[in-house]
């Protein structure tokens, strides 16, 4: 007779009551969904091992107090996605946050500018981000990485109304930037900014 396979929640339960083998299973579940993810996100494989380590790690040096309310798989990729936050706030990556942003704009209208305006926008947009207050540079670079407004929130400890301000701000700034500095610009391609920050 096959012997059940354990739930993550009996395995967790092991892990704090000592039971061999139970973090090696645990980690073998879970860690290549995690590092895929990482990896798409940072491009990177050794800065996304590490960070699938820091994660599995950090479960163990509390195996016998973590306290895991929902389930496993939601509280390693919540860890996952907080210390890709941390780690965008740290590389301080607004003019990658700018070009992904442009990317974006682009698939959605992609014949309103040809290569050499796109690089002209592009450059607009840098300079506008870069003179961004600090908050709302980290705010403008995480919703271009598709982060919710919570979970900027909650990452930046800042209030969910806050984060919604600088938002609506950094998105009034970057217009009147790009109307300035490229009035024959396409209306619908602010339109889709507009769409993309507050989406």
């Amino acid at each position: 007779m096959q012997a059940e396979i354990p739930t993550d929640a009996e395995l967790l339960e092991g892990l704090k009551n000592g039971e061999p083998g139970t973090f090696e299973t645990l980690f073998n579940r879970h860690w290549q969904e995690l590092y895929k993810k990482a990896y798409r996100r940072l491009r990177d494989q050794t800065e996304a091992e590490d960070m699938i380590q820091d994660i599995f790690t950090s479960i163990w040096d509390r195996r016998y107090s973590l306290e895991i309310n929902n389930s496993l798989e939601g509280y390693l990729h919540n860890s996952l996605k907080y210390k890709i936050i941390k780690w965008i706030e740290r590389k301080n990556l607004f003019e990658e946050a700018s070009s992904h942003l442009l990317h974006k704009m682009e698939e959605i209208e992609n014949t309103i500018f040809d290569t050499m305006a796109a690089s002209d926008v592009k450059k607009t947009l840098d300079d506008a981000v870069q003179s961004f207050p600090e908050n709302m540079r980290k705010i403008f670079m995480l919703r271009a990485e598709n982060y919710s407004i919570s979970e900027i929130a909650l990452a930046l400890g800042l209030a969910e109304q806050t984060v919604k301000n600088n938002t609506t701000e950094a998105l009034r700034r970057l217009k009147v930037s790009i109307s300035a500095q490229h009035p024959d610009l396409n209306k619908s391609f602010l339109a889709a900014l507009a769409a993309l920050m507050v989406s």
